[in-house]
């Protein structure tokens, strides 16, 4: 280090190049400029990404990785399970591997090495590498749910609302492949399924209704087959949280060109029109895919829920699939407010409360709230 800066950076600039610093006995005096885009077969150099061979190996970042093997062939990934969904539901998460590129300064051509990568991979962003996440359980929708406090309140994953934005911006290939995998998933339920359709959707908001009818069919037969109520509590939150967004924005233009009375009071009146019109939407919903929702059922719309300790008392949540209450409300309610102290004291005995509120109201919109301990 007994030389100036302006040296220092001259050999700096040099050993960059060459992978040789000057004065290293072992230099034989001829440059071997490192160039990781050549062609493998002869050597000679190309613009990215090389020669045929060198594609498997090229750097590139994460989100180009998984852009692109998604598309060019799902043989280059990798299964594993997800152990956070329960054991009767096939949670796949794709694992891509990754390489390692290593060049010896004393070899005539640099040569790329294939290495597992140890680190963590995240997506970054602007990547659509997560842009289909497909949670089938609340624990996946709702972070830290498991662990959560006893009457606390857990918000709901950021994501799991946001499939479109990510979805626009998603290769076709992407879109058409998350439908195959739906498709598999729902013949290993139902062996006879066949799904009947035209053609792959080309407009972006077919596609999105494709997805949403095959995730719908998924949870109504994992319901009916295998009694599993998980994948429908989740199809259920999706709806409803979309259902009241859009009721939300039309019962104010109702408000303001006066054609809905605010009576007693304008956000009464207007959460009144939200509770009614989500309602009637999930009925037609549960409908359309053979669900009984007006029995005496684990799924069931607006009906009573009695306290056998007082036979007078009862709650009506807006909706409850299994031993889920969904409140669908315009003011924030935590455990205690009344009305979730009695989705709690029902005979059902929730073991949690999922509040659901427009997302044009702000973050933290849509949460819940696990059962509290009993005394």
């Amino acid at each position: 280090m007994d030389i100036s800066a302006q040296d220092r950076r001259r050999a700096f600039s040099h050993w960059m190049r060459t992978g040789i610093w000057p004065g290293d006995p072992d230099a034989d005096g001829i440059e071997h400029k490192f160039n990781p885009y050549h062609d493998p077969r002869n050597g000679q150099f190309t613009f990215a990404p090389g020669g045929p061979r060198s594609l498997s190996h090229v750097i590139i970042s994460h989100g180009r990785r998984e852009r692109r093997n998604a598309a060019a062939s799902a043989s280059q990934t990798t299964n594993r399970v997800d152990h956070s969904a329960p054991a009767s539901i096939p949670a796949v998460v794709r694992d891509v591997p990754a390489t390692q590129a290593v060049y010896r300064p004393s070899e005539n051509a640099a040569r790329f090495i294939p290495a597992s990568s140890s680190r963590d991979r995240r997506p970054t962003r602007g990547s659509n590498s997560g842009a289909f996440r497909d949670p089938m359980t609340l624990e996946q929708v709702f972070p830290g749910l498991r662990n959560a406090p006893a009457g606390g309140i857990v918000a709901v994953a950021d994501t799991f609302f946001d499939l479109t934005g990510p979805a626009r911006a998603a290769n076709a290939a992407i879109v058409q492949n998350w439908s195959n995998r739906l498709v598999e998933q729902i013949k290993a339920i139902e062996p006879g399924y066949r799904y009947d359709s035209f053609g792959f959707p080309q407009s972006f908001q077919g596609q999105m209704q494709q997805l949403d009818m095959l995730r719908w069919t998924r949870a109504s037969l994992f319901l009916s087959r295998k009694n599993e109520l998980r994948p429908l509590q989740v199809e259920a939150l999706r709806f409803i949280q979309s259902r009241t967004d859009r009721a939300y924005t039309d019962g104010l233009k109702l408000l303001q060109a006066g054609k809905l009375r605010p009576r007693p009071t304008a956000p009464i009146a207007l959460g009144n029109y939200i509770d009614g019109w989500v309602r009637q939407e999930l009925r037609d919903q549960y409908k359309l895919f053979g669900i009984d929702a007006a029995g005496s059922g684990p799924v069931r719309v607006n009906l009573r829920e009695y306290d056998s300790s007082n036979a007078s008392i009862y709650r009506q949540p807006d909706s409850r699939v299994g031993r889920i209450a969904f409140d669908v409300t315009l003011a924030p309610k935590n455990l205690g407010t009344a009305q979730v102290k009695g989705f709690f004291s029902t005979d059902f005995k929730p073991t949690h409360v999922v509040i659901i509120r427009p997302s044009q109201l702000g973050r933290n919109h849509t949460y819940a709230i696990p059962r509290p301990e009993e005394k």
